[in-house]
């Protein structure tokens, strides 16, 4: 198969290949069958595929059984160029590789009829310490926060400075911070019910003290969040000093998830492995508000299921050790993938090859 007829090629939900270039360390297999292109085996190295939203460079790719089927589009459309209908890959492995999309994926784009489920989020456990620089407080500011299976117990999380301690927690109003100034909303509620929030309690005379800081389940909270986002009827919004805070606050820690589903019920990685310790995330932000990196050294998931436009498609087992680095505007591309390594079993994308 001539690599040039690539060229042009579009990739469903990214525009058209304008750049495609390797060197081709080993091919076998190479037959043209039923209308269909198939490989037994192609091993590359130095990648470099560019669209005008995405850009892959890759240090060795592996394609094991791969099948392809590409389709020409009526004159005029497109240019010209071929069109993808269906791929299969017995096995992709992939080593250094590294992924810039222009556009980061946007809740809102998946619409209301999403689905959000994300299962691995009641299982999470894990730790994540913020540092704030001159915060509200006057002075720096420590921030401790401890997931247990899923949960934020307010009881158990407080802002740390000189002088006693500022508690935090969850009102009808949004999730707070009480400072020497009085009560500051890091997080404020547009809507009365928000699923997964158990909220402050007071003892019951008037104008008693906080008995109860209230608790955050994440799997419902985010998934709300998610769903609200994709309605046009958000769920919140940052309070009126949080947005700045941001720029003066850094974070680290490490959380790990829980098995099942993330993602919606068209487009998602089913998480395995949490009983062998897999899926760690180490998660860093230098500048919170525009950077923030999340490292997986040992992903693990049973399959995966996804969607482009036009073209279903999924994937079987999958591991490796990735990243994500996610930038605020003039920070860098709004996001980067990478992988030290990954293998994908079972891909498959559009109808049968």
């Amino acid at each position: 198969m001539d690599a040039r007829l690539l060229q042009g090629l579009t990739l469903p939900g990214f525009g058209p290949i304008e750049v495609l270039q390797a060197e081709v360390v080993e091919l076998s297999g190479l037959a043209l069958r039923d209308g269909a292109w198939r490989l037994g085996r192609l091993q590359l190295r130095g990648v470099e595929l560019r669209t005008p939203l995405l850009a892959l460079r890759a240090g060795q790719v592996l394609l094991r059984g791969l099948g392809l089927r590409l389709g020409t589009p009526a004159p005029g459309a497109n240019g010209g160029a071929p069109t993808l209908q269906a791929l299969s890959l017995e096995a992709l492995e992939v080593q250094d590789a590294q992924v810039e999309l222009a556009r980061a994926p946007s809740p809102a784009a998946a619409g209301a009829q999403a689905q959000w489920q994300l299962d691995a989020l009641a299982g999470l456990n894990g730790r994540l310490q913020m540092h704030i620089d001159d915060a509200a407080w006057i002075v720096d500011a420590e921030v401790g926060i401890v997931i247990q299976d899923g949960r934020i117990d307010f009881n158990r999380l407080s802002v740390e400075h000189i002088g006693p301690d500022s508690p935090m927690g969850v009102s009808h109003m949004g999730i707070y911070a009480d400072s020497p100034k009085g009560r500051d909303y890091l997080y404020q509620f547009a809507l009365p019910h928000v699923p997964g929030v158990r909220f402050e309690q007071r003892g019951s005379l008037f104008g008693a003290r906080v008995t109860d800081r209230g608790s955050l389940q994440l799997q419902p909270f985010v998934e709300s969040l998610l769903h609200n986002a994709g309605c046009g009827t958000p769920q919140g919004r940052p309070g009126r000093q949080a947005t700045q805070a941001l720029q003066r606050t850094r974070l680290g820690g490490e959380v790990r998830l829980g098995d099942g589903v993330m993602g919606t019920r068209r487009q998602h990685v089913e998480l395995s492995g949490q009983a062998q310790g897999r899926n760690r995330v180490g998660v860093t932000a230098a500048v919170m508000g525009r950077q923030l990196v999340l490292r997986v050294p040992e992903l693990q998931a049973a399959q995966a299921l996804f969607s482009l436009p036009g073209l279903d498609g999924g994937s079987g087992p999958i591991a490796g050790t990735v990243s994500a680095t996610l930038s605020a505007p003039g920070h860098g591309p709004a996001l980067r993938l990478a992988a030290e390594r990954l293998t994908v079993q079972a891909l498959r994308l559009g109808g049968a090859v």
